[in-house]
């Protein structure tokens, strides 16, 4: 439900992949109305048949936080070779007519009490041993990522395909958590099974309560319509008049910028400094998209080494995602449509890889942000004003935080993260603040 009215589309194929519901673990629906959604399912697969249990019990396997941490082996998929374990995968998660299952001999099925391993000894035994998080990366951990991509895409074609045949739809909704790997969602894309994809800012578990409260809406008597949810991301609080107390951060200096914030922020950036930017309301989901994000020139030498080591203190495998001026995201990426949430890879052009190879993850894609006026006025001005200065509409976005830490939701988080960390300034709230 959330998947679909926060779409704004009258009429879709929906598709949700998750590592569990209440019994299921993939749906395919389709939504009706816009102005009063609903969406009826036409087919589903039951746990154990579950493609975010396998991508989470290897990501386990590799030594990160399953849950947590699978966007970590969606990055590290694209340094390995996928045919070493590719045959394993076939067998381990088979495609049906109707959707797939997982074979038990390599992924036991989930229980309640906790404990238990979620790969088998066989597992084990045809790949390698589980990898403790203080243990360095080796071609196996590599390949083993690349081939549980490989698959995962692959599954996830096979159903955007059966969810195209059995809806006749042109549009597609895609939530669950495993809507968030965007490599997955890219090649969908890709593929040119629909003519348009969607995903949901919060597509994973937070969807949820989102979906929960628009079922609730809907389906009263009085069938109020739908207004605030379709194509909306930055719901949550906001602190444009917080009084800020910096005594715990001494070494902290603040400076009450003028009306030219957007102008002043894009020539800091384009002069090579990393900033932190809190602004407005706070983004649903799991991304950063412009209120709560570190902003980067991709033109500056060994920005992403630096963003990975002495800002974000993360893997140094991992790349940084773009965002784009909307309209002259053509001219670097090929994905086709807009992509506001951050949550699809696009291939890109020849002028990206000469002008911003900071953006190119080793696979050849970004995990893209197209950026409207309508959506986030700042954030456009503030791309325009950096494309004026240096011809790229491009700027390096992550979010504000550093690697196990939530996304800065308060000022206090925010000055706590420039603190302890490698970011030359903050703007929070029309206010510059420097070491």
């Amino acid at each position: 439900m959330a998947a679909f009215a926060a779409s704004g589309w009258n009429e879709s194929a929906v598709l949700v992949v998750d590592s569990l519901g209440e019994r299921q673990t993939t749906t395919i629906a389709r939504g009706h109305d816009a102005l009063h959604p609903s969406t009826r399912t036409l087919e589903a697969i039951n746990d154990p048949a579950s493609l975010g249990y396998v991508y989470g019990a290897v990501t386990e396997h590799l030594g990160w936080r399953r849950g947590d941490e699978e966007g970590t082996v969606m990055a590290l998929a694209a340094l390995g070779d996928p045919q070493r374990f590719l045959p394993l995968f076939a067998r381990a998660v088979r495609t049906t007519p109707k959707g797939f299952v997982v074979d038990p001999a390599y992924f036991p099925p989930r229980v309640l009490t906790s404990g238990y391993p979620r790969t088998s000894r066989r597992f084990i035994a045809e790949t390698c041993p589980e990898r403790h998080p203080s243990e360095p990366l080796q071609d196996v951990h590599r390949d083993l990522a690349a081939a549980l991509q490989e698959r995962t895409e692959q599954v996830m074609l096979h159903l955007a395909r059966r969810a195209r045949m059995i809806t006749g739809s042109r549009r597609l909704c895609v939530g669950g958590g495993v809507a968030t790997n965007c490599v997955s969602i890219g090649r969908i894309i890709e593929d040119g099974i629909f003519d348009e994809v969607f995903v949901p800012p919060a597509p994973g578990d937070a969807g949820t309560a989102i979906g929960a409260a628009i079922a609730v809406h809907t389906g009263s008597r009085s069938r109020r319509p739908m207004s605030g949810v379709a194509r909306a991301c930055y719901l949550g609080p906001s602190y444009q008049d917080h009084a800020l107390d910096l005594t715990p951060w001494p070494e902290l200096q603040l400076k009450t910028l003028g009306v030219e914030t957007a102008e002043f922020l894009a020539h800091q950036l384009a002069h090579g400094m990393i900033v932190g930017l809190f602004q407005g309301r706070v983004e649903a989901g799991p991304r950063a998209l412009g209120n709560r994000s570190i902003l980067a020139s991709p033109l500056e030498p060994g920005v992403v080494e630096r963003l990975n080591a002495t800002v974000k203190f993360r893997e140094p495998f991992r790349p940084f995602a773009p965002m784009v001026l909307a309209e002259r995201a053509a001219g670097f990426f090929t994905l086709g449509q807009e992509a506001p949430y951050m949550s699809m890879a696009s291939g890109v052009t020849d002028k990206a890889r000469e002008r911003v190879p900071a953006i190119v993850h080793a696979n050849g894609t970004s995990r893209l942000q197209t950026v409207t006026r309508s959506q986030n006025p700042f954030m456009h001005d503030v791309l325009s004003a950096f494309a004026r200065r240096t011809g790229v509409p491009v700027l390096i976005n992550t979010s504000l935080n550093v690697k196990g830490k939530p996304i800065c939701g308060t000022p206090e988080m925010a000055l706590d993260c420039l603190a302890n960390s490698g970011l030359d300034a903050l703007l929070l709230e029309g206010r510059w603040i420097t070491k």
